[in-house]
């Protein structure tokens, strides 16, 4: 699968969803939403480039299941540094309501595995 499809699947499976740009270094960090929240400002291409900022992937959240497709190999500090900031994210667009979401997310698992068949021998 390319990394279009697997982006895409992401962008499309996530009820939220965000593209990661980076800069050469890895020291500057933003995250653009897929699905745009009215309202809401966005970086435009001059800043970007001002920034030198290239896109690296697309993260999401699906349930309580993160997501990723990256475009490119990242160090594993990088993408734990994009896991923390994306955390951060999501618990900021969230706010008060996170921990309801945490604890929906936590009983739709237990129930999941719980339908799971059984495949011990009796």
């Amino acid at each position: 699968m390319t990394y279009a499809e697997r982006s895409r699947q992401v962008a499309l499976d996530s009820s939220i969803a965000v593209m990661v740009l980076l800069n050469d270094d890895n020291s500057d960090l933003e995250f653009l939403r897929v699905r745009p929240v009215v309202g809401s400002k966005f970086l435009g291409p001059e800043e970007f480039s001002r920034r030198k900022m290239r896109c690296v992937g697309v993260v999401g959240l699906s349930g309580c299941v993160p997501r990723v497709a990256f475009s490119e190999p990242l160090e594993p500090d990088v993408v734990n540094g994009i896991a923390a900031a994306f955390l951060s994210y999501v618990c900021t667009l969230l706010g008060d309501s996170f921990p309801r979401h945490v604890e929906a997310a936590e009983i739709l698992e237990l129930e999941r595995l719980h339908a799971l068949p059984d495949k011990r021998p009796n």
